[in-house]
Order: structure tokens, then sequence, then C-alpha cells
């Protein structure tokens, strides 16, 4: 008999969310929670969220970095890159460059850009393309 009673029960409600005014479901899904937050691990071990400024190699660095995409597949930013390879045209201002991070790794709740690449008018003496960066070990 109680067996009965709740496979009425269950039919009810099964019926009541497909029939008008039954249950309605609206709006973007809620932020998956592991996704977590993405960092990209600059030359000397600091790892950071949207840095403006920050070392790529010994030799180069990225400074003011206005980031138009971050925490996707790819983080693309623009800012100015220096390097003791540009002394002395580049001692008070950098060449303006764009910087792709890309190869997002996810590890656990949390994501590190693995490469990256920096794109500028300016001739480059350090090589910046498709460059690996430092992602903690699994």
């Amino acid at each position: 008999m109680r067996k009965q009673a709740l496979t009425l029960l269950a039919l009810a409600l099964t019926a009541a969310c497909g029939a008008a005014g039954g249950v309605r479901v609206e709006g973007p899904a809620p932020p998956s929670e592991s996704r977590g937050p993405v960092y990209v691990i600059a030359y000397m071990g600091d790892a950071l969220q949207r840095p403006s400024d920050f070392a790529l190699t010994e030799f180069s660095g990225m400074n003011g970095v206005r980031w138009q995409s971050w925490g996707g597949e790819r983080a693309v930013g623009t800012g100015e890159l220096s390097g003791t390879w540009c002394l002395p045209g580049c001692e008070t201002k950098g060449y303006p460059a764009t910087i792709t991070l890309s190869r997002l790794t996810r590890l656990e709740r949390t994501g590190y850009y693995a490469r990256f690449t920096v794109t500028s008018g300016h001739e480059i003496k350090d090589d910046l393309t498709d460059q690996k960066l430092e992602v903690p070990p699994r």
C-alpha cells in the first residue's frame, strides 16, 4: 500500500511539472564551481591574476598591461614591452606590444596559462614566441 502511495505521489509531481504553471527555470546557469581562478606564473615564480606588470623572462617584461580577455582558453592584453636587449631605446618607456597567454591548464579548481607570445611593431631581440610558462606539477 505504501509503495502505491509513493508511486501515485511521484506521478502527481511529474504531471504538475509539465502542466501550465508548473516548474519554470529561467536565466543563465550558475557559474561552475570547478572552474575557479586563473593565474599566470611570472618569471620569478609569482602566481598572478590579470597582472599589469610582470617579468616574462630573465631579460624581458611587460608593463601597464590592460587585459581584453582573461580566464578563457586564451588571455590577450596590450601594454609596454621592455628588456635589457632594448636599452637605451626603451629606458624610460617600453615598446607597445600585445601579449597572448595560451594553453590553459586546469589543476583541480585552479587554471594556469602554460604558454605566451608577445608581438610588437619593434624588433624584439629576445625570443618571445610560443614560450613556456611555469605551471605547478600535477
